[in-house]
């Protein structure tokens, strides 16, 4: 959901759980509310590194590095049978600025990278050209999947013949893992038992959304990297739902407040 839905949630979820004379458990439930994704803004820059980066020339801005450099990630991944992590850079142009591009299907069902207004493209080979049939390649993201002026990063791992592709910027990682927000709430909880249950409560609240919505978390971090999916009850993205749950948060605040009084 988005930043303010979040904070809003975050401080009625505290407030309802410590109380309306505790001021101070709206302010820690704001900070609890947008920690999960300010941890994995921060943390996924440390402990993810990608195994492969592929970084475009500026003076010769060409796409077939890309495909070259996925082609080398598919090719580790097989021979490892360990996950590979691709940084795709993005394309830089003379002027300074950056031409767009995305990771795509051609008309024949190829893999390539291409230019969403047309014009040059590269494909990818998954196997050796003439040495063998490329095997199935599954991404389990949308496509095209675009790359403007950040770089992405793609996982790729095997599942029997099949080769999967995930990107990372759509995978909650430490920061909605449950043994890190038990972590919190424990820490928190040695400061004032209120406190902890209610940045507890901020926390379960703000993972339980996301899991119910469509994304992909890794609950089990650091223990496990094992990656599970949402349960798809709504698109925590879209407008209507994070209208609804401001809608509830801001009512429960203002409960909060007049009974304060």
């Amino acid at each position: 959901m988005c930043s303010l839905t979040q904070l809003l949630l975050g401080m009625a979820t505290a407030g309802v759980v410590a109380g309306p004379q505790r001021p101070l458990a709206l302010v820690a439930g704001a900070v609890a509310g947008l920690l999960p994704d300010l941890l994995d803004g921060w943390a996924g820059q440390l402990y993810r590194q990608p195994d492969i980066t592929v970084t475009p020339d500026p003076l010769d801005p060409q796409l077939a590095p890309m495909a070259a450099g996925l082609r080398l990630a598919i090719q580790q991944t097989r021979a490892t049978g360990r996950p590979c992590i691709l940084r795709c850079n993005p394309l830089p142009d003379r002027r300074g600025g950056f031409i767009p591009y995305q990771l795509d299907y051609d008309r024949q069902h190829r893999l390539l990278f291409a230019r969403p207004t047309g014009g040059k493209s590269a494909r990818v080979h998954l196997t050796a050209p003439g040495s063998a049939p490329d095997e199935p390649f599954e991404p389990l993201h949308p496509l095209p999947l675009p790359i403007t002026n950040r770089p992405v990063d793609l996982e790729l791992h095997t599942r029997g013949p099949r080769m999967e592709c995930r990107d990372l910027a759509q995978v909650a990682g430490v920061g909605h893992a449950w043994p890190v927000a038990g972590g919190i709430a424990i820490a928190t909880s040695l400061c004032a038992p209120w406190l902890g249950a209610a940045v507890a409560a901020t926390l379960a609240m703000h993972l339980l959304l996301d899991a119910a919505g469509r994304r992909e978390s890794r609950p089990g971090f650091p223990f496990t990297r094992q990656t599970c999916y949402g349960r798809r009850l709504w698109h925590e993205a879209g407008w209507r739902a994070n209208a609804a749950a401001s809608a509830i948060a801001a009512g429960a605040l203002a409960v909060l407040l007049l009974s304060s009084r």
